[in-house]
């Protein structure tokens, strides 16, 4: 028998809890809990959750990203990530989970589903490290 990859288990739950609310969601939830009880699969209803996260996110247009920086950003910042997420990953919406991360020198660190995009000054010192010391 094939294995069902927690990836297609959080597809199916998606495709049969949209669009779906009381009664008919109850059931249809219900129906996944017993079926992950089933097949001994409820310790992965956290991974199966955050997949679902992010279909659903992907459905709606949805891009969330972490930014770590040495100290809060301004707000004409924070707008200028948000757009620059919106036009490169085409999303209607970017939603943004801020970090003080202490282990900054400086600069800021983007980190989506799909990549990092490290602007930090850690970061930059060590591009011309490398470079230094290979050329």
């Amino acid at each position: 028998m094939a294995k069902i990859s927690t990836k297609q288990i959080a597809e199916a739950i998606y495709a049969t809890t949209k669009n779906k609310s009381g009664v008919e969601l109850e059931r249809a939830l219900a129906n996944a809990v017993q079926f992950l009880a089933k097949k001994n699969l409820l310790s992965k209803a956290p991974e199966i959750l955050s997949r679902m996260e992010h279909i659903s996110d992907t459905d709606h247009g949805i891009t969330r990203a972490r930014v770590s920086s040495k100290s809060p950003l301004t707000k004409k910042v924070t707008e200028k990530i948000e757009s620059m997420l919106k036009k490169r990953y085409k999303a209607k919406e970017a939603v943004l989970d801020f970090k003080e991360d202490n282990t900054l020198i400086g600069g800021m660190r983007i980190e989506t589903e799909e990549e990092v995009i490290d602007l930090s000054l850690k970061d930059k010192l060590n591009q011309l490290q490398n470079y230094l010391l290979t050329h």
